[in-house]
């Protein structure tokens, strides 16, 4: 079911979906048509933004509408699975934000009910559409950094601390996202410690190390409990590395060369260690453009008109569930309440 204009509804107009508001309602290939919100007082000012727009809310008759084609999901993760689910199968496409789900099944059962109905499932892995981030996969696919060994991940920050879900569920989608889109391969093994300081059974830091098949490494730490914000990647390969800011104010990618030298030391060396005969760090422009959440958003829309699956569908992003789950099951637990 592809339409050359999808008409749009925005269910969460909040904090995220103000974006989402702003970026849809900016698009020439698009028209949103209905806002949807719980507060009466938010959608009334969110639909002064978009003249002509509806506004309802009442979910179920958003997702009875005639004029709506694709439905956007701004609302909790809590929220995503049966919010999703009504509006596919009111046979409308859909964004959800991450993460799809709050479980494998529930993801399952999204990514079933938009086979079944023909449509366009869309998940907000916003960072897959950064150049910078697109850069980077082409050096990894081009075997510029050789057989990739490790990539790090630090997602830290005095961020927006949910009540519904941890920081493992709400961060964690942004790096797994990356790291499958850098390295395809299924996930091996997963460990996990959580800490949960402020609110009993729900972490604030997340500490994980995951193992690809192949045996490529990944090490995540989560936190909203840190005096800065950080959001960073590490790739390292055999011949090369690349660092990636992702604060998309400060967005930067860093080519890191560096050569050690394995031959045996020469009988007598003052110390056993492997010298390093290199290392230099330079910076890789990328062209600038739209912002990533526009781009993501271009790419929904042309999704709906041809008809074709999404870099981040739903079938696709099951993974990042499949390994938010497994973690969730190994981890272990600390931190103390009050």
């Amino acid at each position: 079911m592809g339409t050359s204009r999808p008409r749009i509804g925005i269910a969460g107009v909040g904090y995220w979906g103000k974006n989402l508001l702003r970026t849809f309602g900016g698009l020439a290939s698009a028209q949103v048509t209905c806002l949807c919100d719980l507060d009466a007082g938010r959608l009334a000012a969110a639909r002064e933004s978009i003249p002509g727009a509806d506004g309802t809310t009442d979910f179920s008759a958003l997702c009875r509408r005639d004029d709506v084609d694709a439905i956007v999901v701004a609302t909790p993760p809590s929220r995503h699975h049966h919010m999703a689910l009504e509006a596919l199968r009111a046979g409308k496409h859909v964004w959800v934000e991450k993460p799809l789900a709050l479980n494998v099944r529930d993801g399952r059962e999204l990514v079933d009910a938009a086979d079944a109905a023909g449509v366009i499932l869309f998940v907000d892995e916003t960072f897959l559409y950064d150049p910078m981030v697109r850069e980077m996969k082409h050096r990894v696919e081009a075997g510029e950094l050789g057989e990739i060994m490790h990539c790090s991940f630090e997602r830290l920050g005095m961020g927006r601390i949910r009540r519904d879900s941890s920081v493992w569920w709400n961060s964690a989608p942004h790096d797994l996202s990356i790291l499958f889109y850098l390295v395809p391969k299924p996930l091996a093994a997963v460990r996990m410690h959580l800490h949960a300081y402020l609110q009993d059974g729900i972490a604030d830091m997340a500490v994980a190390d995951l193992e690809l098949e192949g045996g490529t490494s990944a090490h995540v730490y989560l936190s909203w409990l840190h005096p800065e914000k950080v959001a960073k990647v590490i790739v390292v390969g055999r011949k090369g590395m690349l660092g990636y800011e992702g604060r998309f104010e400060q967005r930067a990618l860093v080519r890191y060369d560096y050569r050690v030298d394995l031959a045996p030391p020469a009988p007598g060396a003052a110390a056993p260690i492997v010298p390093i005969e290199g290392f230099k760090g330079t910076p890789i422009e990328v062209p600038g453009g739209a912002e990533p959440l526009r781009l993501a958003a271009e790419h929904f829309v042309e999704s709906i008109a041809h008809g074709t699956e999404p870099l981040t569908s739903g079938a696709r992003s099951l993974r990042v569930v499949e390994a938010l789950e497994a973690a969730e099951r190994a981890a272990t637990r600390g931190g103390r309440i009050g």
